[in-house]
């Protein structure tokens, strides 16, 4: 969308005095939805200037507030204490959520690489792209319906239903396979627990960052007693049956005089023939051999 700088200049103004989005696009006689569409797209200059707008007003009147603070004003130094200790928080939230962003952009880039990404497919390399924005967004706790229009805004091919469906991949993606499961939204909690506790580290609130410590090795399982488990040999109870006729196993019988002429041919002792034969009842056993304790 074009604008000219009038327009961006009154975007700040409007802006300055707490206009929303739909306001402003009425007051410069834009259709909303266009104008919103735009004010959501990546680098969008109508956020930029709104943002500035917002920036430019607060910042005049923090510069008065100091002012008075230093003349003393006891209300006027609360406010001053009271905003430094929020911007620090706020420094602290970015520092963390940046470096988890940049740890798992680091991981995503090298499953890319491994994967030699010049031979990959341009829809598998872009598939990864909406992965980490998705990914990205979600961790500054961006809800369920911002972070489907982003995607649909960035990628305007996919219909809604494609990035709900996306949405939903990512986060089996970064947690576990098949559906959202109840172990995969523990450990999605349990991440940010982590997080909320190290801000608090850092505000020195120790008390409140053991717990949320405690909390979040409670939904990871940790201390929990680990079930008894049953080795599998011991379930198998299926009976064994031994048998010695082929028939019964589902094998044909071999012919007698066949397998009695093959043994006959063996370069063996009579003795030993004999024992053969026995041993595969082509002959019966001799009474006067088993009394005399013959095997």
């Amino acid at each position: 969308m074009q604008l000219s700088p009038e327009q961006f200049n009154d975007i700040e103004q409007l802006a300055s005095i707490n206009y929303s989005v739909r306001q402003i696009a009425m007051y410069l006689d834009i259709d909303h939805n266009q104008f919103q569409q735009a004010f959501n797209e990546p680098d969008s200059l109508i956020r930029y200037h709104y943002d500035r707008g917002k920036l430019v007003t607060q910042a005049e009147i923090d510069k008065a507030n100091l002012k008075r603070a230093k003349d003393g004003n006891m209300t006027s130094i609360q406010q001053w204490k009271k905003d430094s200790t929020s911007q620090n928080l706020e420094n602290l939230k970015k520092q963390v959520f940046y470096d988890e962003q940049q740890k798992e952009y680091e991981q995503l880039q090298g499953l890319i690489e491994r994967g030699e990404i010049s031979n990959l497919p341009e829809k598998v390399v872009q598939y990864y792209e909406q992965v980490d924005f998705i990914r990205c967004l979600y961790n500054k706790y961006e809800s369920k319906s911002y972070i489907i229009n982003a995607v649909s805004v960035q990628w305007p091919k996919l219909s809604k239903q494609q990035a709900t469906h996306l949405f939903y991949e990512t986060l089996n993606f970064f947690n576990l396979d098949n559906q959202v499961k109840v172990e995969a939204w523990a450990n999605i909690y349990a991440d940010r627990l982590d997080n909320m506790s190290r801000i608090c580290y850092e505000l020195n609130d120790f008390e409140t960052a053991r717990r949320l410590t405690m909390d979040a090795a409670k939904l990871r399982g940790v201390g929990k007693d680990k079930p008894n488990e049953v080795p599998d040999e011991l379930l198998d109870r299926r009976p064994v049956f031994f048998t010695m006729k082929l028939k019964e196993i589902g094998i044909p019988d071999a012919n007698r005089h066949d397998l009695a002429a093959l043994i006959d041919n063996l370069p063996i002792s009579e003795r030993q023939k004999g024992k053969f034969k026995r041993e595969a009842m082509i002959e019966d056993v001799p009474f006067e051999l088993l009394e005399n304790g013959e095997e």
